[in-house]
């Protein structure tokens, strides 16, 4: 199992008392996992009605990847019996013999291995070969067996207008990495050009090639999710308006009436499980400031009531109408699923509960839907919203999650529990946006700090940001509600773009 995979699986084996001592959002996941479960159970049979078969289950599989190495033997080189134009002359074009292309496949077919072992995907090293003859029968296979998506490592200069062919005749996604040095002059214009593939061309970028094989993994992934959106609906599957299903990220879309969440939140008893984790996740924040415990067991609660309702239709994501919920609004279950990265979001927002889904499976860390502002006279980005994840790194990095506070709601009565957290000043970050007409953005930048409310308001977690080469900050705005990852570096920025290349969506962005 991947390591990805098998973090958030493990996240359900820690005992109510390892919370109660812990109190993390991770430890909160395990321990009320059984208790929802068990508590689902009850009601879905007694109170609610029969799920229609349209809900069952969907199917997830791993994303299948055939990698393929292009280049010559030495020897079939030096003996003129390659075929390109300099044969006749027995020449060794660019990146030439003392490149050792057979070194270099097994270093990069290693690293390949070892992205991989985060991601779980099923990997094929396709046999290297260096004809036309050969290259005409993988075209031929890669079109029979259609995997996921096809890598192709070319280390010959004269190989690569082959390789652009190729990938136009297999009408699969397709990803191509060129070192450098293994072209002459500009890179090739039919790969760099070409709107069928992905094309990198760079020296030993382990980012990039990581960037694209997570592209490809969290495409599979999304295609295989069901999103549900909580609302004034009839229960049924639906489309969006004017957007096609490759349009919204191939994620499935249904519609819940906010009476089957209303029932479920209502029916969630104050046992002892659900006073015990609000004990600790009170005990957890830095402060509690005007927030009465009853709220906060409020919040415990909808952590509760939103599992049961995934379970119910078998959801991997979900979006609320949720603003005038009152008692019942969800800003701490939203918060804490985020954390163990079961994306969730604010409002009804599918567009950018689909940007959270595709940051989840890009780069394994939850994102902040927030609302946007902006100080011109600083050119700086400004975010604040009421549900930002804790934990805002990977769990395999083992870093700390975001210092909090518990204070009330900023908009409504009553007093309703939600997050202020502290995001670490200088992080790298970047803001990212999917939009329905088929748009993907991503800005870089790093958190400047995160203002008290009597400085910035908004709502109940703020933040302030410097972006990178941005003449005017207010560019960079697509629509409400994108979302905030904090990340490693710019570059993985660049895997957002990635993913837009890959699979046809327009592109905005500084990287």
């Amino acid at each position: 199992m991947c390591e990805s995979c098998c973090a958030q699986n493990h996240a359900f084996d820690v005992s109510r008392r390892d919370f109660i001592k812990a109190g993390t959002a991770a430890s909160l996941t395990a321990a009320a996992a059984a208790a929802a479960s068990m508590m689902s159970q009850t009601v879905l049979a007694d109170e609610l009605k029969d799920v229609s078969e349209e809900f069952k289950p969907l199917p997830k599989s791993p994303a299948k990847v055939t990698v393929a190495f292009m280049y010559p033997p030495r020897e079939v080189v030096e003996a003129g019996e390659f075929e390109d134009s300099w044969a006749v002359n027995k020449w060794s074009t660019y990146p030439g013999p003392y490149y050792e292309p057979a070194q270099r496949e097994q270093q990069f077919r290693a690293k390949v291995e070892e992205i991989n072992a985060k991601l779980g995907m099923e990997i094929d090293f396709y046999p290297t070969f260096y004809t036309k003859a050969a290259s005409a029968q993988f075209v031929e296979q890669m079109k029979a067996q259609k995997p996921d998506a096809v890598f192709i490592f070319c280390f010959w200069n004269t190989m690569q207008n082959w390789v652009a062919e190729m990938c136009s005749k297999m009408q699969l996604p397709a990803v191509v990495y060129v070192p450098v040095g293994a072209s002459h002059q500009l890179p090739n214009a039919a790969l760099a050009n070409s709107p069928d593939l992905l094309f990198i061309h760079s020296f030993e970028n382990w980012s990039a090639i990581e960037g694209a094989l997570r592209a490809v993994n969290a495409h599979k992934k999304l295609s295989q999710s069901r999103m549900i959106r909580v609302g004034e609906y009839p229960e049924e599957k639906i489309t969006v308006p004017s957007c096609s299903n490759a349009d919204r990220l191939n994620v499935e879309i249904a519609a819940v009436p906010a009476q089957i969440y209303n029932q479920l939140f209502d029916s969630v008893a104050d046992s002892p499980e659900l006073l015990d984790m609000a004990k600790a996740f009170k005990a957890k924040a830095q402060k509690v400031l005007d927030v009465d415990d009853v709220y906060i067991q409020h919040g415990i609660r909808s952590w509760f009531t939103l599992q049961a309702l995934k379970k119910r239709y078998n959801a991997d994501a979900v979006t609320i109408k949720c603003l005038m919920l009152k008692e019942r609004k969800p800003c701490i279950g939203f918060s804490l699923l985020n954390s163990v990265l079961s994306p969730c979001a604010c409002e009804d927002q599918a567009d950018s509960l689909l940007t959270i889904m595709l940051g989840n499976h890009l780069l394994d860390r939850a994102g902040f839907l927030h609302n946007p502002d902006f100080d011109t006279e600083r050119n700086e980005y400004y975010g604040s919203h009421c549900t930002t994840p804790l934990q805002m790194y990977p769990a395999y990095q083992n870093k700390p999650e975001v210092p909090f506070f518990i204070r009330p709601f900023a908009h409504m009565l009553p007093k309703t529990a939600a997050i202020d957290a502290r995001f670490p000043e200088n992080a790298q970050a970047l803001i990212a946006k999917f939009t329905f007409d088929g748009m993907l953005s991503a800005y870089t930048g790093r958190i400047i700090s995160s203002p008290e409310f009597t400085s910035a308001g908004g709502c109940t977690t703020r933040f302030r940001m410097d972006m990178e080469k941005l003449e005017d900050v207010c560019a960079m705005y697509r629509g409400p509600h994108p979302i905030l990852f904090l990340t490693d570096g710019a570059e993985q920025a660049r895997w957002f773009k990635m993913y837009a290349k890959l699979y046809g969506y327009d592109w905005k962005g500084n990287c």
